[in-house]
């Protein structure tokens, strides 16, 4: 046990907060111990108050930290009203699976031909609609259902995030724009691709690049990695849902998944950039 009275004395501890209440006390000890730093609380009986108790070396340093802390806090509602919610657009996720189970029972390899994402046809005939029509036709049953169930998932939550018009028409345009992307670095080489995976993957890009937009936005040293992690979660679920079967014999196109997830991220900062905080979409929230 620590005598305050004694180490306060003997100039071992310093005072950097009075608070009224033992809830208020123990958030700003922890703003120290997230500094890696040690703190005591100490009771007086007249009041009651809490006296909170660092040493000295690193008062300025607490100090700031407090500061920069009650900054946060006092931005909290106007961050918070950045983040608009919306319907999640069952309706259009349930019309697009439509699409895609009518389009694959109508499938034919003429048709895959014709309209799967080609760099030869895009680059080299101008073929620039397969790049699009790609995200519609699938390889097998399985190939449809997991880009169904896993993607759906993703679907949703950017239509809850930007509304679901404006959600699809982002999911759509960063699968897009990941298919030519990967056309483009595989020309001239042949290489052809399908499925929707692109902009599923896309619709993942698309909420971690709103979301390390909006990290980024709360500018405070205490939160750098806010920038960092959405990127890191989104790695991680790439990774997971993204990478295949990691053989040579895997027919899963990573580098579309990747190009669809960069695509996504793209769209998603810039969309979360150009989105006032008071802009509910014209929609009513959830």
């Amino acid at each position: 046990m620590i005598d305050f009275d004694q180490a306060i004395e003997e100039g071992n501890l310093t005072l950097v907060g009075e608070f009224e209440g033992l809830t208020e006390v123990n958030e700003y000890a922890l703003v120290i111990l997230a500094m890696n730093l040690d703190c005591w609380i100490s009771m007086e009986a007249e009041g009651p108050r809490f006296l909170l108790y660092a040493e000295p070396a690193f008062e300025l340093a607490i100090v700031e930290e407090f500061r920069l802390y009650e900054q946060e806090q006092l931005s909290l509602p106007e961050r918070a009203a950045e983040i608009s919610f919306h319907r999640s657009g069952v309706e259009l996720l349930l019309l697009w699976t439509a699409i895609l189970m009518v389009t694959f029972m109508g499938q034919t390899e003429s048709m895959v031909a014709k309209y799967c994402n080609s760099s030869e046809g895009i680059f080299g005939a101008g073929e620039w609609h397969r790049s699009f029509t790609a995200l519609f036709l699938h390889a097998d049953g399985g190939h449809l259902l997991g880009n169904v169930l896993i993607g759906g998932i993703f679907c949703v939550f950017v239509a809850r995030t930007f509304g679901p018009v404006r959600g699809w028409i982002s999911i759509l345009a960063s699968g897009t724009l990941g298919n030519l992307m990967t056309s483009w670095l595989h020309f001239p080489e042949g290489f052809k691709s399908l499925g929707a995976s692109t902009a599923t993957f896309g619709a993942l890009g698309l909420l971690v690049g709103s979301s390390a937009l909006l990290a980024y936005r709360s500018r405070s040293a205490r939160k750098v990695g806010g920038f960092v992690l959405p990127f890191i979660a989104g790695a991680i679920l790439l990774g997971w849902f993204g990478a295949g079967a990691g053989d040579a014999a895997s027919r899963v196109d990573v580098l579309a998944h990747v190009m669809g997830f960069c695509s996504g991220a793209l769209i998603g900062s810039v969309l979360a950039r150009n989105t006032p905080a008071s802009e509910d979409d014209g929609r009513a929230p959830a």
